[in-house]
């Protein structure tokens, strides 16, 4: 028996266990989805914009802003120092420009309402025109790439000038400029984290330079953020596995990971509060486990009792829970309630009526579908949190045997308690925002199960 007793018991913790293990890999790869989706969209977004003319015009070398930065100075420094005194630090006044500056404003003014437009229906919050040789020749936010070589020594290890040697590299390579795009790792970027998408920018068959577009952290946090519930949440990586956010680990979590998604090389983890997420489930376990040591130890005082001789005791002619002929009774089984009620009680009309029964069923079974959609959780959940539904312990899994009478006409009891079906739709509706087509139904259904008792009152 304590054999039994201990193998069912770690039947039990595994179970609990492999559940839990589940969640957490079904995290894994809703994160790894979603941020797979996000890039794909990010990827598509940005192939439609630089294959626009407009952005080819912007960057052309006869209109667009390479030629007119090329006219500020022949001193790349000095034609930088120039456009940052404008631009970033408003130290030259409309009126002040050198001579030299003007084809520069004037292209500006032509585009960079249009960039700005752009950027705030797209994923991107910023986006950086190189020409061929490595010049930052415009920035939408002027950061502090804006107007810097990129060949430069101090700049050759920046994020912007690695995706920009990247491009230009896979340029020797391909014979399809159009279909080379570069995706960074998430890294900082000026005063904050994010990534960058690069491509290069054809007019005509000829390579005009580079457009980089800025994807925020903010926008991968959000996907991530919309993913977590209790036991359950993430964080993003740098290159090294260190959180870009200072994250605190609480008491009874572990991270896992870290997670690469495909094709981009962004990394996450995922953060698990075990018990958290078994829920109640352990309170079985531990209820099991006090439940085999209370009858290990009446079994050895049985044993110790029967190895002691004791005087002969009086019997009783009558057991107490014996009938009229002598047989045992047995105590109900709580799966025969409903029966028993059926037998001891008449049914009431509404009780024979099919459409009445009907009713009660599609109650029933929109109500875990709703709660199934919303929560992504089970019937035996539902019947745990709602403490309208008893829950039984089948070996080694968790049963409603009496829930489930209720979701087929056939085993529908004959005297069904639609008392605790009305409670368990409410207790849905109350619990259960969204998805709003299974919230319409269910309450379509409720209703009509209500209209149904008030015609029978």
């Amino acid at each position: 028996m304590i054999a039994a007793f201990v193998a069912a018991l770690l039947l039990l913790a595994d179970t609990i266990e492999s559940k839990t293990q589940f969640q957490i890999e079904f995290a894994r790869s809703s994160a790894e989805h979603d941020l797979g989706t996000l890039v794909e969209f990010a990827k598509s977004q940005s192939a439609a914009f630089a294959s626009t003319s407009f952005i080819g015009y912007s960057i052309g070398r006869y209109y667009g802003f390479a030629p007119a930065f090329g006219q500020i100075s022949p001193d790349p420094e000095r034609a930088a120092a120039l456009l940052r005194q404008v631009y970033v630090q408003n130290q030259i006044q409309p009126q002040d420009m050198p001579s030299v500056l003007p084809p520069y404003a004037n292209v500006h003014e032509r585009f960079h309402p249009s960039f700005q437009a752009m950027i705030e229906t797209s994923l991107f919050d910023d986006l950086y025109l190189i020409d061929r040789v490595g010049r930052v020749v415009y920035s939408l936010r002027k950061d502090s790439a804006f107007a810097t070589d990129l060949a430069a020594a101090r700049q050759r290890e920046t994020p912007l000038a690695e995706v920009f040697r990247e491009v230009m590299a896979r340029l020797q390579q391909s014979t399809d400029p159009n279909q080379i795009l570069v995706v960074s790792g998430l890294k900082r970027l000026d005063d904050s984290f994010g990534v960058l998408l690069a491509r290069p920018v054809v007019r005509h068959g000829t390579v005009e330079g580079v457009v980089a577009f800025r994807l925020p952290m903010a926008n991968l946090e959000q996907r991530l953020t919309a993913l977590q519930r209790p036991g359950l949440r993430f964080h993003l990586l740098d290159a090294q596995g260190t959180p870009i956010a200072p994250t605190q680990v609480a008491r009874g979590e572990r991270s896992y990971g870290p997670y690469a998604v495909p094709e981009t090389g962004w990394k996450y983890a995922v953060l698990a509060d075990r018990s958290q997420l078994a829920g109640t489930a352990w309170l079985y376990v531990w209820a099991l486990a006090l439940f085999g040591l209370l009858a290990t130890a009446a079994s050895v005082r049985l044993l110790m009792y029967r190895q002691t001789p004791a005087a002969p005791r009086p019997v009783a002619l009558v057991h107490p829970l014996t009938v009229s002929n002598g047989a045992v009774a047995n105590e109900p089984d709580p799966q025969d309630i409903d029966a028993a009620d059926a037998n001891e009680h008449p049914p009431h009309p509404l009780d024979l009526d099919d459409g009445y029964r009907r009713c009660i069923v599609e109650v029933m079974v929109l109500a875990l579908d709703c709660w199934q959609r919303s929560k992504g959780k089970g019937k035996v959940e539902l019947a745990e949190e709602s403490g309208l539904w008893r829950v039984y312990m089948d070996r080694s899994s968790l049963q409603t045997r009496t829930m489930d009478k209720y979701f087929l006409v056939e085993t529908l009891p004959r005297n069904p308690r639609w008392r605790d079906v009305v409670r368990t739709a409410e207790y849905v509706l109350r619990n259960c925002p969204d998805p709003a087509r299974e919230r319409a139904a269910l309450e379509a259904a409720l209703s009509q199960l209500k209209a149904h008792l008030r015609q029978a009152a």
